[in-house]
């Protein structure tokens, strides 16, 4: 179904350990404007807050494979319904790192909000590229 899912690719200059970080260790993930809040355990509660404890995101873990996987449900925060399932998967290739997101949606996008939601995922992984080069 059309603008039902992103899937975005990019190629960090950075071991996978480096990018595992950015997600994983709280003093590096603050670099992406928040933390992540969850014990890594799947089915466990999975949100994204700001340092100051604002809620960005909430959802649920759904699979989880150190230096592989991290997939997690969104949840709108009105009805508590999962809205998009995101999925990062993380392979090394040489001394690089290929970092793929994908978010599939429950219900198709308009096309607004899919090119608003794209926009926001190129974003988002060239920020993470950023701070893995640099740790």
């Amino acid at each position: 179904m059309e603008n039902q899912y992103i899937q975005k690719r990019i190629e960090i200059n950075a071991p996978i350990q480096q990018v595992w970080k950015v997600f994983t260790d709280p003093e590096i993930t603050k670099q992406l404007g928040g933390y992540y809040e969850t014990d890594w355990k799947v089915g466990s509660s999975f949100g994204f807050r700001r340092p100051d404890g604002t809620v960005v995101t909430n959802g649920k873990l759904l699979e989880f494979q150190p230096m592989r996987i991290i997939r997690h449900s969104l949840f709108d925060e009105a009805t508590a319904e999962a809205i998009s399932e995101v999925t990062y998967t993380f392979e090394e290739d040489g001394t690089q790192t290929v970092l793929t997101g994908r978010e599939d949606m429950a219900q198709p996008l308009d096309d607004a909000a899919y090119d608003d939601a794209v926009t926001g995922w190129e974003e988002a992984l060239s920020e993470v590229k950023r701070i893995a080069e640099e740790v």
